[in-house]
């Protein structure tokens, strides 16, 4: 599976970083996987933070699949009881309360 965020990162689980099905986080020029704990400065104007909360970031700049919005919620950590949409999410977009340091 594989869900482009932005130009130059992608989650995947076609890596092999990536263990049991969980996606790691992929900069597209380096190849440098970050699993969801692992902290990066994503672009030059940014803050350090957690691949979950760069990954909260970017996903809620558009809206994704259905497919997509789970892999992503995997990554974030998200759970989703019987299927139905969280607070954290509307219908047709992800939209991700991820607490910044």
């Amino acid at each position: 599976m594989f869900v482009k965020l932005t130009a130059n990162y992608f989650l995947t689980t076609d890596h092999a970083k990536s263990r049991s099905g969980q996606p790691v986080l992929v900069n597209r020029a380096t190849g440098q996987a970050f699993l969801s704990s692992d902290t990066l400065v994503a672009y030059e104007s940014w803050q350090k933070m957690t691949a979950a909360q760069v990954v909260g970031k970017m996903a809620s700049w558009r809206d994704f699949s259905v497919e997509e919005r789970r892999l992503i919620e995997l990554f974030v950590g998200i759970q989703r009881q019987h299927g139905a949409p969280t607070s954290k999410m509307r219908e047709g977009s992800l939209a991700l309360s991820v607490p910044f340091p």
